[in-house]
């Protein structure tokens, strides 16, 4: 029987095929019979020498195909007319017995050879060879006319054409098992032209055929696969009922497996075009895998072929509406596209979408909305899954109002009907959906964020929405207790069921349109006060779902003057919810702290079972002056009022940043609700109560940001010591650290001798310390305030250093740091100012670090930074000016300088300095010769930190400070002096490594922390853990307590708190 391949426009019916000789005129008889008394005759036969001039004709026509794609058409014609004349050659020979005769077709064999020799010399070309290429797409053209214009089409015997073709198939199909990979190669891609044209076949070849292309697509050539799977996709089956049974010659299950794990991009795409040409039931799974495939012109051609297949002609291949042939869960993987990183990938993915709803839902936009399944996806915000459909459909409505007339950059002419009339009309509102809802929210999102005006046309009045809101409630409540009181029989009947649908599409519009409620502008105070007192009654709500009191709280927080303000008001509210429970004998009992009720005796069984929640007490004074123990505990019976206020607290605590100790409103909460809830045994209000135990922690957490930090660079290996200097530089580029601590620990690991071979670390700071100072006079005061510091803990880790190479010298790194504060390479940017002061405040550092020096080294050091300093001649900070000059005056008088180099140096510095700056130095002379006391009072006000400074420092005789040392060995009164202390208290590193480094420099941060009054170095750290305040107060104290025994560890609390506890035991 004869197969019918896919891909054919017409089909005919199969059937056995003979080999029979077409009908002849008396005529042709004569001439047939003539030929063949000629061959017999021993004469030569009239026909050889036209089957040379055809086989000339041939080989002449295929190599003209070779030079041009553009004569191809004319070519075609010109074969296929030698192939017509071909088939009229033929030769009649008698049999032995006289009675048949065999008709031979030697034209057609003629023809067939020709175009054998054509073929074996393509087969062995690679690929890439522009006229093999051009000689292949003619032969494939020649097939396709060939059958397309074939004159016997109709007739049921097999004719010439499908004799050619199948000579041919059999011909290049012995190549498949060839060594040669071009020849394999040549052989598929000939093939497939062949079979693409073929409308019948015989069923052992069409089996032998197949069964050596699934071999082929499994070859270890791509452009083997590449074309093998598209020979292969001619024997698909035609319908899905004619799918083979036997699994290993499956052809649909073979190309979709090599569409998703073939290693090559080529040969998956190039499945996938072919697939989404003919989608179905079975591969358009398998196509929709390949939206997350590494290759983004693969996710890119998934969207575009979908897109294709639904606007095909004359008859689309996919229905305009997704929903009749793709899953709601495959709709939702479809549209990931919009989140695609590449924007080739989302530009298509909204492509697709816009077609979706302009021709699948003639543009209705709420009509593709109903299908989407909004209410299901609304309840399920706490699953990230369900989180990412949402955004996806967002993106849809977002994308369809950008390109559908909404978006400003659109003319108004140019929109058709993309938003209703009605939209925003009382009639609007009245007959409000799940899908009206939701895009009132998307597109007021949409419009916040770059146009005012669109927003103030989408966004209803707040006293309006307000009322919205209101009236949608009392209907949601409605339907509530229509169904609370219905029972349990009822609730299976289909008028119920219709009820309880409608509730979850109220209360999903209700959750939009608190959405909406928080891009409202609420400068109308009167509608700002019904919002507020809506909301109040919407969370006190028995009724009001559990899911919106997030949404009423967002909208609270926004409502209230601040966050204090904010807690204030949701306390008082679950106090109110609360308050009838303090009438309730079984919910608090008060006891004298020995043990015994009020007025009675305690007369409980010892095997008495404890109460749900009891076990939670607080101190309070009696009447009688005695100290009372009340403790808290959770009813049973009020089980979903608990529930209900904890629900509330944890949105609250969710809403808030500040600490707990810092807002006393919370003291009753966690002491009355909270806790009294983790010692419940019912699950449900257990849970609610450890998750806002939980958030109360994360409260009161001490922040140890920064010693974190510090501890992550203190590491012995050099791969965490690289990435964790890698993270700390991003987050301070970004301003999230804004340390100066941190700062300098990054410029002593970059300095230390112990990171010379940690080149990834090196080159990481090396990268970001001129980046950071150079982009900000911000980030250069900061580098400025911990230079000297971090100066002098570097040049004692250069003295201990044996190996001098390993280092820079100290005289080189204050170069660099001075380099890295000069205010004049900062990058100016629009709106920021640089600061010029910021060389002359460190030159005052250098000038008061001098005075406190005396190594001889270390002051010529800070003598050489003096000259690298920039101070513009714009500089109008008399003040500080003239205190430099004066530090520079005394310098000698009090600490006079060894060194002729320094004292050159500085000399130098300081005549430049008077130079420059005469005119505004001499204000202050010019004020002294007016004899006017204001003004005397007023210089001295303004020099008298520098004079102090200077009067701290008694004149050294010998200037090498040498005096100072020896009476501070033997005047213990003398470590009350700064100058002296410090000297005595500076000590070099005796380990040179990273830890010791840091260690370093804890220490002397500590010591500045505590012993220097001078705001000079970097700013003190703050501890980790908060300072106990000397008044503690007790209602804190008892509720560290309460949550330390919660979670089964004691609190580490500061010497005040243990006098607390101390003080409660007296």
């Amino acid at each position: 029987m004869a197969r019918q391949t896919a891909g054919t426009k017409t089909k005919k019916n199969p059937k056995q095929t003979t080999s029979a000789a077409s009908k002849k005129t008396g005529k042709e008889n004569e001439q047939e019979t003539e030929k063949i008394e000629e061959t017999q005759n021993g004469k030569p036969s009239k026909h050889e020498n036209t089957l040379t001039s055809l086989t000339n004709s041939i080989l002449t026509l295929f190599n003209k195909s070779q030079h041009s794609l553009t004569s191809h058409r004319k070519l075609v014609n010109n074969l296929h007319s030698l192939f017509l004349s071909s088939t009229e050659i033929r030769e009649q020979i008698e049999n032995g017995d006289g009675t048949d005769k065999t008709i031979k077709l030697i034209g057609e064999k003629n023809f067939t050879e020709a175009c054998y020799t054509v073929l074996d010399n393509i087969v062995s070309t690679k690929k890439g060879v522009v006229e093999a290429d051009r000689v292949v797409r003619f032969f494939g053209a020649f097939c396709a006319f060939a059958t397309e214009h074939d004159p016997h089409k109709e007739s049921e015997d097999q004719t010439a054409t499908n004799r050619f073709l199948l000579h041919s198939i059999k011909y290049l199909s012995r190549g498949f098992e060839a060594k040669n990979r071009f020849v394999r190669f040549r052989c598929c891609q000939l093939i497939a032209y062949v079979v693409n044209s073929l409308e019948e076949i015989d069923d052992d070849l069409f089996s032998d055929l197949k069964h050596k292309l699934l071999i082929r697509i499994h070859d270890k050539e791509k452009d083997v696969r590449q074309q093998a799977a598209i020979a292969l996709m001619n024997f698909r089956p035609v319908n899905e009922e004619d799918e083979e049974e036997d699994s290993e010659e499956n052809v649909n299950d073979a190309l979709i497996d090599l569409m998703m794990r073939d290693p090559s991009s080529e040969v998956r795409r190039t499945v996938l075009h072919k697939l989404c040409e003919t989608p179905s039931t079975t591969t358009l799974p398998a196509i929709l895998t390949r939206l997350r495939d590494i290759d983004p012109l693969i996710r890119r051609m998934v969207y575009r072929d979908l897109y294709l297949a639904t606007l095909a002609k004359p008859e689309p291949t996919l229905p305009p509406d997704p929903s009749q042939c793709f899953s709601l869960d495959q709709r939702y993987t479809i549209l990931k596209g919009l989140k695609d990183r590449e924007e080739s990938v989302r530009k298509e993915t909204a492509n697709l979408a816009n077609c979706w709803i302009k021709v699948g839902f003639k543009e209705n936009i709420e009509a593709f909305l109903a299908t989407m399944d909004l209410i299901s996806l609304g309840f399920g915000e706490e699953d990230e899954d369900e989180k990412n459909k949402i955004e996806n459909i967002e993106n849809v409505v977002k994308t369809w109002l950008t390109s559908h007339g909404l978006d400003p950059t659109l003319e108004l002419d140019e929109v058709e009907n993309d938003q209703p009339d009605e939209f925003g009309s009382d009639s609007w509102w009245t007959n409000i959906n799940p899908e009206r809802a939701f895009l009132l929210r998307v597109a007021a999102e949409h419009y916040k964020s770059f146009s005012d005006e669109k927003l103030d046309e989408v966004m209803p009045v707040v006293t309006a929405l307000a009322f919205r809101m209101e009236h949608n409630f009392q209907a949601l409540t409605e339907l509530l207790q229509t169904v609370e009181q219905l029972s349990p029989s009822q609730m299976e009947d289909e008028e119920t069921a219709e009820k309880i649908q409608l509730a979850a599409q109220k209360t999903f519009v209700l959750r939009e349109l608190l959405t909406v409620a928080m891009l409202a502008d609420y400068g109308d105070e009167i509608g700002r006060r019904k919002m507020f007192s809506l909301l109040r009654d919407l969370v006190s709500d028995p009724l009001l779902p559990h899911s919106l009191i997030p949404g009423c709280l967002e909208v609270l927080s926004k409502l209230s003057t601040g966050e204090r303000d904010f807690m204030r008001v949701i306390v008082e509210l679950v106090q109110e919810l609360r308050c009838n429970l303090d009438t309730d004998p079984n919910f608090t009992t008060s006891k004298n702290v020995d043990g015994a009720p009020d007025g009675q005796e305690d007369d409980d069984d010892d095997d008495s079972e404890p109460d749900e929640g009891a076990g939670e007490a607080s101190f309070r004074k009696g009447k009688d002056g005695k100290l009372q123990v009340t403790t808290f505990t959770l009813n049973p019976a009020n089980a979903d009022l608990d529930s209900r206020c904890l629900e509330i607290v944890r949105s609250l605590l969710e809403r808030v940043s500040g600490s707990i100790k810092d807002n006393t409103s919370m003291f009753g909460i966690v002491h009355e609700l909270i806790v009294p809830a983790v010692r419940c045994k019912d699950t449900p209000i257990r849970e609610r109560g450890l998750v806002c135990l939980g958030l109360c922690s994360l409260l009161d957490k001490p922040e140890r940001v920064i010693e974190f930090l510090l501890y992550s660079l203190d590491q012995d290996s050099k791969d965490v010591q690289a990435t964790a200097v890698i993270g700390i530089s991003k987050l301070m580029l970004s301003g999230i650290i804004t340390s100066s601590e941190v700062l300098q620990m990054l410029v002593l690991v970059y300095f230390s001798p112990e990171t010379c071979d940690n080149q990834k670390l090196r080159q990481c700071l090396s990268y970001f310390l001129p980046v950071y100072c150079y982009c900000s006079s911000v980030n250069q005061r900061r580098m400025q305030s911990m230079m000297l510091p971090a100066l002098d803990v570097l040049s004692g880790v250069y003295d201990d250093q044996e190996d001098k190479s390993e280092m820079l010298s100290p005289s080189q790194i204050a170069l660099q740091l001075v380099d890295w504060t000069d205010p004049s390479k900062v990058v100016v940017l629009p709106g920021c100012k640089v600061d010029w002061d910021l060389h002359l405040d460190a030159a005052i550092d250098i000038l008061k670090n001098l005075y406190r020096v005396t190594e001889k080294d270390e002051r010529k050091m800070l003598c050489q930074m003096l000259p690298k300093l920039t101070l513009p001649d714009t500089l109008d900070n008399v003040h500080k000016l003239r205190g430099l000059s004066l530090l520079i005056s005394q310098l000698d008088e009090k600490r006079p300088l060894t060194d002729s180099l320094s004292r050159n140096v500085l000399n130098k510095f300081h005549t430049s300095l008077e130079k420059r700056f005469a005119e505004k130095l001499s204000e202050g002379a010019e004020k002294g010769d007016q004899s006017d006391k204001e003004t005397e009072e007023e210089e001295e006000e303004e020099l008298k930190e520098f004079k102090d400074f200077i009067d701290e420092f008694n004149g050294d005789q010998d200037g090498n400070g040498s005096s100072e040392a020896d009476d501070l060995n033997s005047d213990p009164d003398a470590a009350n002096d700064d100058y002296s202390a410090k000297v005595v208290v500076k000590k070099t590193p005796t380990k040179k490594s990273i830890k010791s480094v840091a260690r370093i420099s804890m220490a002397s941060l500590r010591n500045e922390e505590v012993t220097d009054s001078e705001n000079e170095g970097p700013a003190p750290r703050r501890s980790g853990r908060p300072r106990a305040s000397r008044q503690p107060d007790p209602k804190v104290a008892s509720v560290n307590e309460e949550l330390a025994s919660l979670i089964g560890s004691s609190t580490d609390e500061d010497g005040s708190s243990q006098d607390e506890s101390t003080e409660k035991e007296d």
